[in-house]
């Protein structure tokens, strides 16, 4: 499964699907992805660990980070 974290302008986050459903908010970005850490522990079926960051960063093109968990 392919997740994707977006950063707000208050340093929160957002966990989402990759087609855009949320799933929660956290309060940072590495809170977000600690629990994509701990999905991917118990679906050890898994075998590609894929989440996108995007950071409140104003240049998209920038913003973009592709993160191994």
């Amino acid at each position: 499964m392919k997740f994707c974290i977006r950063e707000w302008s208050e340093n929160t986050a957002v966990l989402m699907t990759e087609a855009g459903f949320v799933l929660s908010y956290f309060g940072s970005v590495n809170e977000a992805l600690d629990a994509c850490s701990q999905w991917y522990a118990c679906n050890a079926s898994e075998l590609k660990h894929n989440v996108c960051v995007l950071y409140k960063n104003s240049d998209y093109a920038k913003s973009f980070v592709t993160v191994v968990v």
